[in-house]
């Protein structure tokens, strides 16, 4: 496929390209511990960013057993997740580049499978109204921070579980571009994921997502990128072979977004007041909670999370 070339000024990085060769999970996450660290230094010393501010997105059920991996003690069948959406001002030789990082369009979202089947189960008003809360959209928000939607660089999602990425891409079917000088940065993992879903992905993606949208605006990655001071790319595979990680330097520290864990409880059970957690953690001896919904690669997960 002819994507986009990596921009030039897009810098890679190196530091965990050995644990990825490491065949051994267990080798890997050893390696991993002890080069993550140098990872964190170099997106460190890159600088800051300009501007970063967060939009609620939507609020909807996500099965228990799924977001918690089996961990959670609750007899709940749903947690309730909200997606939030980050605005990224950062700089790159000299230039000022503005980048959107998981605008998801809630709409378009409901044709994965997964939400068609709320839908169909608790009905339509139901499953949107009164289960799930819209906080606003893409171009709301925008609007709302005095952002020109036509100055947006990159469009970022950690992965692209449903996603249907041609309203803000726009495609040949005539769907106008919300965003129209904006490209889409991903991994070319996630591209071979959607060009042919394994049954057992299906329901969590948008079969059409890119079909019609221009390849010339869509940038595979392979691997971990810079892409301007304080914003990193970072290869994360696990809840999906192609996920990768957003990471934030601002003033209040380093930041990551991904959905390999669902939220801080995720990262460290141990200190966590959902019930259960803290007991399953100290029984089996897991540092993390992995989001089961897709365990594409469960010990990677694991590994990326680390």
């Amino acid at each position: 496929m002819d994507y986009a070339a990596v921009p030039e000024d897009f810098a890679e990085l190196s530091e965990l390209r050995a644990a990825r060769e490491r065949m051994s999970p267990g080798k890997q996450l050893e390696h991993i511990r002890s080069a993550a660290p140098h990872l964190r230094n170099r997106i460190l010393a890159s600088g800051k960013l300009g501007c970063v501010r967060s939009f609620d997105m939507a609020t909807f059920p996500y099965p228990t057993r799924f977001g918690l991996g089996g961990a959670a003690s609750s007899p709940a069948p749903y947690l309730m997740m909200r997606n939030r959406m980050q605005l990224v001002e950062t700089t790159s030789a000299g230039r000022k580049i503005r980048v959107l990082i998981n605008p998801s369009d809630p709409e378009r979202s409901q044709a994965a499978p997964f939400f068609a089947q709320q839908v169909e189960r608790y009905g339509a008003f139901v499953s949107r109204r009164v289960l799930s809360t819209m906080h606003g959209s893409v171009s709301s928000h925008l609007q709302a921070a005095g952002v020109a939607p036509e100055s947006i660089d990159y469009v970022v999602f950690d992965h692209l579980h449903v996603q249907d990425l041609r309203g803000l891409l726009g495609s040949e079917d005539g769907t106008r571009a919300l965003l129209p000088k904006a490209k889409l940065i991903t991994q070319v993992e996630e591209l071979q994921t959607l060009a042919c879903l394994h049954p057992l992905q299906v329901p969590w993606y948008v079969a059409d997502a890119l079909r019609g949208v221009d390849t010339h605006k869509i940038i595979a990655l392979r691997g971990d990128y810079l892409i301007g001071a304080g914003l990193a790319l970072v290869r994360t595979p696990g809840h999906t072979t192609g996920n990768h990680t957003p990471v934030l330097h601002t003033d209040r520290g380093l930041w990551t977004i991904s959905e390999n864990g669902i939220s801080v409880d995720a990262y460290a059970p141990m200190h966590s007041n959902i019930p259960g957690l803290r007991r399953y953690a100290r029984d089996s001896g897991a540092e993390v909670i992995l989001n089961a919904n897709s365990r594409e690669h469960s010990l990677e997960q694991y590994n990326s999370m680390i």
